[in-house]
């Protein structure tokens, strides 16, 4: 009787043991990139291509609305996608909706093959004809490292789109505790394709952009490139040590509505942001909010870019911090104006409408072109409560 009861207690342990088993596997929605042939094997210049492996397991995950994990380490990308898609726009690595990445102290490194060319990291442009891209939705990507490998590829011929997540059409995205760092790119983060609004939702959270502007043919550097609804960038920190950085680099544009900048540092780049309207995007943006941040910069922090018959309204500009200081040796193309705000276009029937600035601090180190240290420098009427300005030497208001 004792072995009988032992033996049936046995068989009960096993079959609820197994059902345990099966219950964790099925819940588990986590999948490693190493069982897909990801290898973190990058040393020295040397490692394996993982650009096919990756593909195969962003394709999976997607497929079967699972988390993709990388392995620690350093990651060799060091070729292009393989669909006609990826030829037409230079991607290495495809997006897909329904996807989460997740880095472990992970690190992707854009390999020497990428020198002088073109490339997009993680693209959104998943199909030849532009007018044709599919609209993703509900992707993550979170704690991984994207090393640009700046020593070994950067522009040299001339000017390159070099880019590392280019969005496209897509809705329902976050990107958070990132660090993109060491490249001599165009963007890092892109968002929103021309007129067709079907991008929304995107929030960059808690990243760190380092150092993405190195050679001199690199004459326009954006970090954040926003043409989406609904939009947040916050509490991220761009730093740029280059002097090619100080010259040409703008850490964040928002090209449509409904997009909020806050609590972000930036350091090194030459202004903070643009605000644009485009024939060619979108002819009215609306309800932009630009407050508590922090910019150490070379000109002013904010530049109006508005095109014939556009218009951008309801603006709020609040107790952000602009510190502003000219790069000696350098002409007015470069050392321009200083403060919080500036028109960079203003074209004919160009309208601002309902702009407030208010309780910010402006603070101009200094200046090598004269006329240029003032607080503003816009031919727009805007609301002009609360706001200083230390060291602006050439008057409140540019004047030509």
């Amino acid at each position: 009787m004792v072995k009988k009861t032992s033996f049936y207690l046995l068989l009960f342990i096993c079959f609820f043991t197994n059902i345990f088993g099966q219950a964790k596997k099925q819940n588990s929605n986590i999948v490693n990139a190493t069982t897909f042939g990801v290898k973190p094997d990058y040393k020295n210049g040397i490692g394996t291509d993982n650009t096919k492996f990756l593909q195969d397991a962003i394709d999976f995950c997607s497929k079967n609305n699972l988390t993709l994990l990388l392995p620690k380490g350093k990651i060799l990308l060091n070729s292009y996608g393989i669909t006609s898609a990826d030829k037409a726009h230079v991607n290495i690595l495809q997006l897909k909706s329904n996807l989460t990445i997740k880095g472990n102290k992970s690190e992707l490194v854009i390999g020497s093959f990428f020198h002088d060319k073109h490339f997009i990291v993680f693209s959104g442009f998943n199909s030849i004809d532009s007018s044709k891209f599919d609209t993703l939705q509900n992707i993550k990507i979170k704690n991984i490292t994207i090393d640009f490998n700046s020593q070994n590829s950067y522009m040299v011929s001339g000017y390159k789109l070099r880019r590392g997540i280019e969005l496209g059409h897509t809705k329902n995205v976050t990107i958070s505790n990132c660090k993109f760092y060491n490249g001599d790119i165009s963007c890092c983060i892109g968002s929103g394709f021309h007129s067709k609004n079907f991008s929304s939702n995107i929030e960059i959270s808690n990243n760190i952009f380092l150092d993405l502007t190195q050679s001199s043919q690199n004459i326009d550097h954006t970090s954040v490139y926003i043409n989406s609804l609904n939009s947040k960038v916050h509490h991220n920190k761009f730093i740029n040590s280059s002097i090619q950085g100080k010259l040409v680099a703008c850490a964040t544009e928002f090209h449509n509505s409904d997009n909020q900048f806050y609590k972000n540092t930036i350091n090194g780049y030459t202004r903070m942001m643009f605000l644009a309207s485009t024939k060619i995007e979108n002819k009215e943006i609306s309800n932009l909010i630009i407050r508590d941040n922090f910019a150490e910069l070379t000109n002013a922090g904010i530049y109006l870019w508005v095109e014939e018959n556009c218009k951008i309204k309801t603006i709020l500009i609040k107790k952000n911090t602009f510190i502003s200081e000219h790069v000696s040796g350098y002409g007015m193309i470069h050392n321009g104006t200083q403060g919080i705000l500036a028109d960079a276009r203003n074209d004919v029937n160009a309208k601002i409408e309902d702009m407030t600035i208010t309780e910010n601090k402006t603070i101009i180190k200094k200046t090598v072109i004269g006329g240029r240290a003032v607080q503003f420098a816009t031919e727009y009427t805007f609301k002009d409560t609360n706001n200083t300005c230390e060291g602006c030497n050439d008057g409140l208001f540019y004047k030509k």
